[in-house]
């Protein structure tokens, strides 16, 4: 009688290791689907990012664009002037950087 109670011993053991490798398996797979979850959320984190990034370059380039033509109409209005405000801001500029030697 004795060896018949090793015997469900060493099954009991067995369905253990049984259970350990079911749950290894399980958590193999909730692995691989948070990963794949992640990857799908990170690409649509990414396309709405670049979305927004996009919609900015448009606005800074229509800004810079309505800029542009505003010193066009500055410079078209008063030439003299625009010419006279570059001249001072050349030698401005000259002066701060020939301090630096």
């Amino acid at each position: 009688m004795a060896d018949s109670k090793k015997v469900p011993e060493t099954k009991k053991s067995y369905t253990e290791i049984d259970h350990i490798r079911e749950d290894l398996d399980s958590l193999k797979n909730n692995v691989f689907e948070l990963t794949r979850h992640m990857k799908k959320d990170g690409s649509a984190q990414v396309m709405h990012v670049r979305d927004a990034l996009k919609g900015k370059m448009d606005d800074l380039q229509s800004t810079g664009r309505e800029q542009f033509k505003n010193l066009e109409r500055q410079v078209k209005a008063k030439p003299g002037q625009t010419l006279a405000m570059a001249f001072a801001a050349g030698l401005v500029a000259s002066m701060f950087l020939g301090r630096r030697r």
